[in-house]
């Protein structure tokens, strides 16, 4: 008898599958997608410096995945360090009236910003989890950072309450087959506010589709009717004097520049500057700016000359 048939048969003694059975993965996971993220962030960066609060609209795949397709803004009561559903006769008419545009999906959650302070839920908070997962055991508890998110990064993350009953026995709420969602290490002050002791941090994963994916190159496309566009000229003077201004300050600084390298030399003067913006660069860029603005101005005036 071989050692892998000796593994085997332990295993199936002791009640466990093969070594080589591909075991499912449990890890549970929220997907998210671009255009319910994009929502939240505009809605959140909107209600800067107060906190803001909204419901997740998606639907609950199985016991460790769900999905957020959309998201819409709640009525509430904020401040600076909490916020509070005030309307719930609100939320179900904006639910009905959703369906009649064909979003079908039901509200598995809830979601509100945290400016500038991290992703944690206060006592605040708890209470009206608990009051969503009384409808619902599945519902989560989404937290985004407005401030703190960056180009390129967004400060985000989900939560569930731990269930009492584990909580008086002290064992863990869920059984994972995988490391996934205990990669990304927890925050002190989420951990100082209950976190794995009164609830849970949930994987979140974005996901668009080829018709987000095709909006999001849009978003910022300028249309060919952008290029006939021609500014006043009261406009073009009051951007040239801005510009004009700018370039002064530029070539002082660099001016600036050339007296340290002078004096203190090119080495040291590089490492005083290291992270200072380059005013040489700088000025480059705003002269670029300056031509190609009044040059677009006389075209465009000569061609509205002609043309008119």
């Amino acid at each position: 008898m071989n050692i892998q048939n000796l593994m085997q048969q332990l295993g199936a003694a002791h009640g466990n599958a093969p070594p080589e059975t591909s075991i499912p993965d449990t890890a549970e996971q929220v997907t998210i997608s671009a255009l319910a993220l994009i929502k939240m962030l505009k809605h959140a960066r909107a209600g800067i410096p107060f906190e803001v609060m909204g419901l997740l609209l998606g639907d609950i795949v199985d016991d460790y995945h769900i999905r957020v397709y959309d998201v819409f803004s709640m009525p509430q009561t904020a401040s600076s360090v909490s916020v509070e559903s005030v309307d719930p006769i609100f939320q179900q008419k904006m639910v009905e009236l959703l369906n009649l545009t064909g979003r079908m999906e039901n509200c598995i959650g809830w979601y509100h910003s945290h400016p500038s302070y991290g992703c944690w839920l206060s006592s605040v908070d708890i209470n009206t989890q608990q009051s969503y997962e009384q409808l619902n055991k599945k519902s989560i508890a989404v937290v985004i950072d407005p401030i703190q998110s960056v180009r390129g990064k967004v400060v985000i993350d989900a939560f569930r309450l731990i269930p009492q009953s584990s909580m008086i026995t002290q064992q863990e709420p869920r059984q994972t087959t995988s490391n996934t969602g205990h990669l990304q290490k927890p925050g002190l002050e989420a951990l100082l506010r209950g976190l794995n002791r009164y609830y849970y941090s949930i994987n979140i994963k974005f996901k668009c589709n080829d018709l987000e994916q095709k909006m999001l190159q849009n978003l910022y496309k300028n249309s060919w009717a952008e290029g006939l566009k021609c500014n006043s000229a009261i406009e073009n003077s009051n951007k040239n004097e801005l510009c004009v201004e700018e370039m002064s300050k530029l070539a002082s600084e660099y001016q600036k520049l050339i007296d340290d390298e002078s004096k203190k030399g090119e080495q040291e003067t590089k490492i005083k500057n290291t992270g200072k913006r380059d005013p040489k660069k700088h000025l480059g860029l705003k002269v670029d700016e300056l031509l190609d603005e009044n040059l677009n101005a006389i075209l465009g005036r000569m061609m509205a000359t002609k043309a008119f």
